[in-house]
């Protein structure tokens, strides 16, 4: 049986004229307990996947710190070569077997910005963000904030 069935049928009984109090108390407390163990299923699924999801999080911190590691040392190897090329005016460098050709290049024109505070805004970008946290106080404090509205929710917490 599913969880929905078993709320069905809860609900069924909540709704149905029983012929005594004993009859309708003696049902529900069938109904719910065939409830109470489905739901404990659930929360039982649930409790494996927040486990599985924890487990996915830690490899990928891992998985990324060990990306990081790999990208630092491929950056340093190549800025490495780049200086000591540079040092021994070599501007080409060609293996053997052909499998590749490493050279000194210009790189495209790059802009430099010395200070932030000298650019004109014709050339900054600015970002509306909404403060929902000052939102949220000038609401709890009775003002009236065009295009919001406190709104309550309920959740499930597991312990």
């Amino acid at each position: 049986m599913k969880l929905y069935e078993c709320t069905a049928d809860i609900q069924a009984v909540l709704n149905h004229h029983f012929d005594s109090d004993t009859e309708r108390q003696d049902t529900l407390e069938a109904v719910i307990g065939q409830f109470d163990e489905k739901a404990q299923s659930v929360v039982g699924y649930w409790l494996n996947q927040e486990a599985e999801l924890n487990a996915l999080d830690l490899h990928i911190k891992a998985m990324n710190a060990r990306r990081k590691v790999l990208k630092n040392q491929a950056d340093s190897l190549k800025a490495y070569l780049l200086r000591n090329m540079q040092a021994a005016h070599i501007k080409t460098i060609k293996a053997n077997n052909g499998t590749f050709t490493a050279k000194i290049a210009k790189n495209p024109p790059s802009v430099e910005i010395y200070d932030e505070m000298q650019i004109p805004d014709d050339y900054c970008s600015f970002k509306r963000e909404v403060s929902k946290s000052a939102i949220k106080e000038a609401l709890q404090s009775g003002i009236d904030v065009q295009g919001a509205r406190l709104v309550q929710s309920e959740g499930l917490r597991i312990k």
